[in-house]
């Protein structure tokens, strides 16, 4: 018995549909059946995947027969042949040299900067002071990244690099789901503007690479330390351009999802009744213990001391995955769970539709941090894969949960956030990664600090003004 459906609706209507609402088009084809066929042209056939063992299939069982094909096209023109957009035996040589910057050890590092950017962040806002959420937290993940990647200092070019970082995602998100595919060559004004944020990053990504080299004991524990000491199979160094492809993908890869899904875990706090209540009071309690102990915590250890902070994170990535959706093409064709795929046939697996899906989660629209509670053994393997799967997998998952678990937590202790009066409810942006479209204006509440005795006592951080109020702040 064949899994694949057809859909009833005609090839025109389907192509608008998807143009005009792609989340809506995919959450509604997702009961249709396990495979969806979109009846395209018989050339390249493309099938949705709703069904956990086809995705399993698709990204675990099948991985090597599987490529990325248009979706990494559209990405190498900004990111080049970095471990996001290669293929086999490329991606397999990359993911093995890079994978020790993801080390257990290096992680526990990283989580110290994560924690001192945030309390930057932290000192700055303002008590009842709206800031542009997006804009706050692209900037405060992309100088993290860069410290824990590079080793590079941001505290002037955050704003700039950041905007250069949209254009290009827009751009890509664009042209990814385009009809047609124009040269990237030809000067029309999208891409005059993606070429020109392209050379804004690489500005600072080369400077980097530069001064990496000029000094590199300084650069000994970060991913850029570790990429000057990569040598390829015949032990010559890697290139400046392969290093600057990986940076650049780290860059777009490793801040802006995280980006993206913490306003995402803002507004679900807002909008889940007790959902913050409880998050306060695990975070008061773990900074009551470490007082009553004596002893400083390490960012680390303070991450294994809030499970409800890291069911936020979860479910945040539940209901709004950055990757909304991942890219697949056969080459040949192939058989899957008994049913028969020709060559070129392109697969859209969209994590957005399947984790929406009632009978895994009950209730699957409500921000309800508690369902992971017991972990995810309850559910398939595929039906919770915000990470994806496979070898491609995101490499740096277990640093991304962590970085997203730290910055919340250590923002909670000090605040919460409201949203501004006169916003609509928000409404998801399909981009290469999901966002709120618009962005989200927010206004912090200061909360009272505990003292150590748990009475309240007034939090005296300095009133800085910051430059991601709305009044002066960059909208991306």
């Amino acid at each position: 018995m064949t899994g694949i459906v057809d859909i009833q609706s005609s090839r025109v209507s389907n192509f608008f549909r998807f143009q005009r609402d792609p989340l809506g088009f995919l959450v509604d084809a997702r009961p249709l059946g396990d495979v969806v066929s979109l009846r395209t042209s018989s050339f390249r056939p493309t099938f949705i995947i709703n069904a956990p063992a086809y995705v399993q299939e698709i990204l675990v069982h099948q991985e090597d027969r599987m490529r990325k094909g248009r979706s990494a096209g559209v990405l190498r023109r900004t990111i080049g042949d970095g471990l996001l957009t290669s293929e086999r035996e490329q991606h397999r040589q990359q993911k093995r040299y890079m994978t020790p910057a993801f080390y257990k050890e290096r992680i526990q590092t990283y989580a110290e900067i994560v924690v001192e950017e945030t309390r930057k962040l932290g000192a700055a806002l303002q008590d009842g002071v709206p800031i542009a959420m997006h804009d706050a937290m692209m900037q405060l993940t992309l100088g993290i990244i860069a410290r824990t990647m590079f080793g590079t200092e941001l505290e002037h070019d955050k704003a700039r690099l950041a905007h250069a970082v949209d254009v290009t995602i827009r751009h890509t998100a664009r042209t990814i789901f385009s009809p047609i595919i124009l040269p990237f060559n030809w000067p029309t004004p999208g891409n005059k503007a993606h070429r020109q944020a392209i050379g804004t990053l690489e500005q600072m990504i080369y400077g980097a690479i530069a001064a990496a080299r000029k000094h590199p004991d300084a650069y000994a524990d970060n991913l850029l330390g570790l990429l000057l000491d990569t040598t390829d199979e015949d032990g010559k160094p890697l290139a400046d351009t392969e290093i600057r492809d990986q940076m650049m993908t780290m860059l777009l890869a490793g801040h802006e999802t995280t980006a993206n899904a913490l306003v995402w875990a803002w507004h679900g706090l807002e909008r889940a009744e007790g959902a913050a209540d409880q998050l306060h009071r695990e975070l008061d309690a773990a900074r009551i213990r470490e007082r009553e102990s004596g002893e400083r915590m390490s960012a680390a250890a303070r991450y294994r001391e809030v499970p409800y902070t890291k069911q936020v994170i979860q479910e945040t990535l539940r209901l709004y995955p950055p990757a909304w959706a991942i890219l697949r093409e056969a080459e040949h064709g192939l058989e899957m769970l008994g049913d028969q795929f020709p060559a070129r046939s392109s697969f859209l697996i969209s994590p957005y539709a399947i984790h929406r899906n009632d009978e895994v989660f009950g209730d699957a629209k409500a921000f309800r941090p508690d369902r992971f509670k017991e972990g995810t053994s309850a559910w398939a393997r595929f039906a919770y894969f915000p990470f994806g799967g496979g070898s491609r997998g995101c490499i740096g998952s277990q640093f991304a949960m962590m970085e997203a678990a730290l910055i919340l937590g250590t923002l909670a202790e000090q605040f919460t956030f409201k949203s501004a009066a006169g916003q609509d409810d928000p409404v998801p942006e399909p981009l290469v990664s999901l966002r709120i479209k618009g962005g989200r204006i927010m206004i912090p509440h200061r909360r009272t600090a505990l003292s150590p005795h748990g009475r309240g006592e007034p939090n005296s951080r300095p009133n800085a003004q910051t430059m991601l109020s709305t009044e002066g702040g960059h909208r991306a």
